[in-house]
This record gives C-alpha cells, structure tokens and sequence, in this order.
C-alpha cells in the first residue's frame, strides 16, 4: 500500500512517516506544507497534479486541509485526517462531511460533537507516542546535569490569549459573565464543564463583536469556550500554579520568551519538540501535566511523550484518563491546587514509588499506545476492515 502523507509547519510529527515506514508502507511525502495551500488555486491544482502522478492509495496528514479534502473528493480518494488539537478548528469546514474523509479526535468530546452533527466518518483515537524513536535518545552527563530538577513543565502560559486582547471591548455585564464563569471553573478538575455559556450571552457576544468568530460550522457556544474562555482559563490556571509551586519546590518553566512568567519562577527558554524536550522528561523527577482547557476530555501528548522516555507524569486529572492509564500506577493525577502540592511533595520524598510509576507508565504506552498501534487503527478503518 502507498499512502501519501501532508505535514504541517505547525504541527510537526516525523513519528507517522518513521511509524508507516518500519510498518512497511511505501510513503509519499508531499514535499509543502498544508498551510501553503490555504486559498491558493495554484497550489491545489499542484496538489492535485501530484497525487494523480503518484497513484497512492490514500491521504493522510495530522491537520485537516480543505483544499486537500476537495482534491481527494474529486479524485474518489480517501483522506484521513489525525487531528491532534482539540479544538482541530480546520476541522469545523463543510469539506469535512465528504464522503472520502475520515476524521479521528483524540478528545472524546470533540468526537461526540462531530458525530451528533451527522458526520458519517468519524472516530474517537487517542494519541500515542514513538517508542523507537525515544529508544535511541543520547543524553550527555554535561545534559543530564544541565536538566536535572525536581519538577518540570514544558509548555506555555497563555499570556498572550484572545480573551486579554478583547475584555476591554465587551460592556461590563458581559465582563462580569465572563469573570463569573472563570473563577467558577478555575482549579478544579473534576471533568464537569462549568465553563458552558448560557445562550443570552453568546448571542450577546455575538452581537457586539462577530469578527472573534472563524469563519466555520464550528457551534458559537463550543467555539467561545475552547478558543475564548479555555485560552483564559489555562493562563489563569498555569500561571497561579507556577507561582504556587515555584514557593514549594525547585521548578523550573520552559516557555517562550513572550511569556509573562510570575516572579519567582525559574524560567527557562522554550525547547525544541524533537531533540531537547525528551531530555528534559527524562532528567525531571516530576513532569508536570496542566492540560489546555480546551481539550475537553482528552490526554494530550505531552502526557505519552513524557511516558515514552520513562518519565513520571503529574496531571490534572482528566475524564480520559482512567480508560488509559490505572492511576497511582502508571500515572498520577491531581484535581485541586492543594492536591497537586501535597502529591509533589510525597512523589519527590518517595523515589522507589516514582520510578515504579513511571517504569510501569512506559510499559504501557509502549504495548499499547505507539504510533504503530494508532495508525493500524487508521488504516484499518479507511480499508473497511472495522
């Protein structure tokens, strides 16, 4: 079989074509990224013109492409599309109901979404990580050394979020609203949503400022509260507990340097994906998980690519996780501030119990949740067999 895969400048993952290639697939590469298509009738009809030429069997990319959906259609190709953020906005487009697209979610909830507005190829299928790719990791004594630490969080802050740039244009009723739903949700993780936006207000928001909406079928109320409150919420959240942490415990922050990163907090520049985040995961005594609100139910990657190199993994809790991980044994969770505190504090005083938890979190993604074991999924349900 030869699928044709579609990377993205955004979100690079060489794990599906390392994956596919050691599964024995024949890759095509498109050799520009998704985004370069964007409006840009030159470039489809390339795409076009390429796919005809390499006669593969189907499309694959991590990132829904509507010009790639309308090309595949056209051709009677299918196009399957892993959309690993959640919301996978490129995803809420008319061109995602063809017929020839199959489109997985990694988040439950986004899944279940899709699924009640009629798509007819649609799956729910969590994320996973490379475990070859992770086997072959070199660090030095001079890294080991350099990333050694107590507790780590590889990620960023939110600081510059939509809902900053925009509170000051909304009337102060509608300010009070928002404030109200935040403090409502912050800091507790229980898997309720109590950032749900009565119907008033979003027609209100609506009203007052329709250029915050992208262009797409995307619900008014899903999209203000995974791309408006959720961005908010995650900066509130990440931010508080840096703080609170950082009082505590040697904990040391890799984030751009945009961030607006709380006094006290041992910042550290923003790490490569590939090639210096693993090392970090790997010299950490505790990776810590805040997940971005907007993925509602779902375990994002950070938490397998930690895993992947025998890390231990800290998370909030998430509604997912129990259905991946056994808790207390291949991860642990938190669900309010306090807990967070006290179970860092017990894990670094406990060092055979932390390296059994992670020790036992590598097992299983290694025997369960690996590229490979993904993307057979995949390409078993684009060829009918499930």
């Amino acid at each position: 079989m030869k699928i044709m895969f579609m990377g993205s400048k955004t979100q690079q993952i060489p794990a599906i074509i390392f994956a596919l290639d050691r599964m024995g697939y024949e890759v095509e590469m498109y050799p520009k990224p998704i985004e370069e298509l964007k409006g840009n009738e030159e470039q489809e009809r390339q795409l076009e013109i390429f796919i005809k030429s390499a006669k593969v069997d189907f499309v694959l990319s991590n990132v829904f492409s509507r010009e790639a959906a309308r090309v595949t259609n056209q051709l009677e190709l299918k196009y399957a599309v892993w959309c690993m953020d959640s919301p996978s906005f490129p995803a809420w487009v008319p061109e995602a109901e063809y017929d020839n697209c199959y489109l997985f979610y990694f988040d439950y909830r986004e899944y279940e979404l899709k699924k009640q507005s009629g798509l007819k190829n649609v799956y729910h299928l969590p994320l996973a990580t490379d475990i070859v790719w992770s086997g072959q990791l070199v660090i030095t004594d001079e890294e080991t050394q350099k990333y050694s630490c107590n507790m780590s969080f590889v990620g960023g802050l939110y600081s510059d979020n939509p809902y900053d740039r925009m509170f000051s244009i909304f009337p102060a009723d509608m300010q009070e609203a928002f404030i109200e739903l935040i403090e409502k949700s912050a800091f507790v993780w229980d898997g309720q949503d109590r950032l749900h936006m009565p119907a008033e207000l979003v027609q209100a928001v609506r009203q007052k400022c329709p250029q915050i909406f992208y262009p797409c079928v995307m619900p008014d109320e899903y999209f203000l509260r995974t791309y408006l409150l959720g961005r908010k919420l995650t900066n509130v959240e990440r931010t508080l507990l840096m703080e609170l942490l950082s009082e505590r415990f040697d904990i040391h922050l890799y984030t751009r340097d945009t961030e607006i990163v709380p006094e006290g907090v041992r910042r550290f520049p923003e790490i490569p994906a590939l090639k210096g985040a693993p090392k970090v995961f790997y010299s950490s005594k505790i990776n810590l998980n805040i997940t971005l609100r907007s993925i509602t139910s779902g375990v994002p990657a950070r938490v397998f690519e930690v895993m992947g190199v025998g890390g231990f993994v800290l998370s909030n809790w998430q509604e997912e996780i129990p259905e991946l991980f056994v808790e207390d044994k291949e991860i642990v969770t938190f669900k309010t501030p306090e807990e967070l505190v006290d179970k860092a504090d017990y894990y670094l005083k406990h060092e055979d119990k932390r390296t059994r938890i992670a020790i036992n979190g590598y097992r299983r993604v290694k025997e369960q949740y690996t590229y490979e074991h993904r993307l057979n999924k995949i390409i078993s349900i684009v060829q009918g067999k499930e």
